[in-house]
């Protein structure tokens, strides 16, 4: 009898250890891989800057954490990338206040052509994140992601995008219904804001680009 109970002691030691060892296993892939996350998307403000052949884009989101414990979030950095708009020439990354003023700069790790970053929050914690970006653009037309953002399968609370064109640029058109915007700068904008938003469409925009003068039209007449 008495070994019956070693015996038993000792495959409940052993299934201790294995439960212990997977819920160790379990919480690391929690709280580390960021794919299981209690965090939420709720709000973004979007400013997208053109210039002849050429696109800027700073983009602040917000992210909170819903829980009462620390959370990790991974997150992908999609670009709007075909063949009129290679990949950026720069772009960067950091956490920042809701003003956009930097605070700590963020390092993105690259894997197969995409671009992570990963978050670290504490109980409750909420937290901007600004990224910024260049692309040339082989033609007068561009695009934001937001279709990117059903991901997170649950509205936006509050989104604000601005499109702002240097002087002499004219905007052709916008598939989201936009209004001008008072811009102390040489230039125009226009803007847009949403509510509870999940899109259905990219925002996707284009502009007029003077015409080059010709030699003869740039020539003082006598």
């Amino acid at each position: 009898m008495r070994r019956v109970f070693s015996s038993g002691r000792r495959f409940f030691a052993r299934t201790g250890d294995y439960w212990l060892a997977a819920s160790l296993a379990a919480l690391a892939v929690y709280f580390f891989s960021g794919y299981f996350t209690p965090v939420r998307f709720d709000r973004e403000r979007i400013e997208v800057e053109l210039h002849k052949g050429r696109i800027q884009v700073r983009g602040l989101y917000h992210y909170t954490n819903s829980s009462a414990l620390p959370a990790v979030l991974t997150l992908q950095v999609p670009f709007p990338v075909d063949r009129h708009h290679p990949e950026p020439d720069w772009y960067g990354l950091c956490e920042s206040t809701a003003e956009g003023h930097a605070l700590t700069s963020l390092a993105p790790v690259s894997r197969a052509g995409q671009v992570y970053f990963r978050l670290l929050f504490r109980p409750r914690e909420s937290k901007w994140v600004r990224l910024d970006y260049g692309q040339r653009a082989q033609i007068t037309e561009g695009r934001y992601l937001l279709t990117t953002a059903r991901a997170w399968r649950r509205p936006i609370g509050q989104a604000h995008y601005i499109l702002r064109l240097a002087p002499g640029l004219e905007l052709a058109a916008s598939n989201y219904a936009v209004e001008p915007e008072p811009w102390p700068r040489e230039g125009r904008a226009f803007t847009f804001s949403k509510t509870h938003f999940f899109p259905d469409q990219d925002w996707v925009f284009s502009w007029a680009e003077p015409p080059r003068q010709t030699a003869s039209a740039r020539r003082v007449q006598p």
